[in-house]
């Protein structure tokens, strides 16, 4: 779409695994530019969905500006998200643009309040967490809390197909606290525990199954606690073929014992020896919120699918965005995803993929 007169999206690693799907469903509704440092790439998938192309530096911010320059909305899909480090969303609510990122990295997300009253004094919408985690799974379990008031136990699950395409950031995120100490909200207090330690095999609902899950390092492990005042939040996640988790799991310990190694630093090579393993898995996947009671009563909701699971993290953008672009009332400041976008939206919009809300 080239209307001038249409409303310009810019999305920063538009071409890439989540970023491209936002995209191709934006392209129809604005004026969508792809920012990105690849520009065979990223030219190329401009290309195919009718969309502009800007070679952009992120981390140049001159480059950075000029390239947002006129937007309404920037939407950050690259990473990696990193704590302290709040440069594009502050130089994009600096240019007047509503901000939205798909950051799940716990600290980058709790440190993201720091831009919230230059959000504000600008009359910017600045989002963080626009991902499974906090925004999908908030929702999820907000309609749950309605139900089910007395939630003692709060308890996540979270497995992706392996034929889906990895997300470079995502699986940098993943290193990032594999082995470290992580802090749980546990019998009340805070609790450290190794991070992508404390393996299970949990089922999810067809056509998932039975997958390997690991404790992760996300945003609801500092929110929900507060929120629903429960005495308990975990979450885990995992990948569909066990020989990755055990991977990862030995990496974890691997750090546990020298934390001097790099983890982060072996993602790309990591990601290219698991496009060896493509032809096995499936595309299925989904995320599980239960609750729990202190008598052990449970009740869980979740989405699952046997394809486009990846719609499911890229969901919160779109609807944000549509929202933005139709000027929805989206209070100004920066915050966490949490309660701009309902389960029923949620449902509407990914029930079309073939991804089913589950109530067990």
């Amino acid at each position: 779409m080239n209307d001038s007169s249409v409303q310009k999206v810019v999305i920063i690693g538009g071409y890439g695994a989540f970023g491209s799907l936002i995209a191709s469903e934006l392209a129809r509704a604005a004026n969508v530019v792809i920012a990105g440092r690849n520009r065979d790439l990223g030219q190329g998938f401009a290309d195919s969905i009718e969309a502009a192309f800007s070679l952009c530096n992120t981390r140049d911010g001159t480059s950075l500006r000029n390239t947002i320059d006129g937007a309404q909305i920037v939407i950050n899909a690259s990473g990696p998200f990193l704590p302290n480090d709040y440069s594009i969303p502050k130089i994009c609510i600096e240019a007047n643009c509503h901000y939205i990122d798909l950051a799940d990295g716990r600290d980058y997300v709790k440190g993201f309040l720091a831009l919230h009253e230059l959000a504000k004094e600008r009359g910017v919408f600045a989002c963080t967490g626009a991902s499974t985690a906090p925004a999908v799974t908030f929702a999820l379990l907000s309609e749950l809390s309605l139900t089910f008031p007395d939630i003692h136990a709060i308890k996540i699950y979270l497995s992706a197909g392996n034929k889906n395409k990895a997300g470079a950031s995502t699986f940098a995120s993943i290193l990032s606290y594999a082995g470290t100490q992580i802090r749980v909200w546990y019998h009340s207090q805070w609790e450290n525990h190794l991070g992508w330690g404390l393996s299970e095999i949990f089922e999810f609902p067809p056509p998932v199954g039975k997958r390997f899950v690991q404790l992760c390092n996300v945003p609801d492990l500092d929110l929900f606690p507060k929120i629903f005042e429960a005495g308990q939040v975990m979450f885990k996640a995992g990948v569909e073929l066990p020989i990755f988790n055990i991977g990862l799991s030995i990496l974890a310990q691997l750090k546990k014992r020298f934390p001097q190694i790099n983890l982060p630093s072996i993602a790309g090579p990591l990601i290219r020896t698991s496009r060896w393993f493509k032809n096995f898995g499936s595309y299925s996947g989904g995320v599980l919120v239960r609750v729990e009671d202190k008598n052990g009563r449970s009740q869980s909701l979740a989405f699952v699918t046997s394809q486009n699971g990846p719609r499911i993290p890229a969901s919160p953008a779109v609807l944000l965005a549509h929202k933005l672009l139709n000027n929805a009332p989206l209070a100004r400041g920066a915050s966490p995803c949490l309660g701009f976008i309902s389960l029923d939206e949620f449902r509407d919009y990914l029930e079309p993929f073939g991804i089913k809300l589950i109530s067990q």
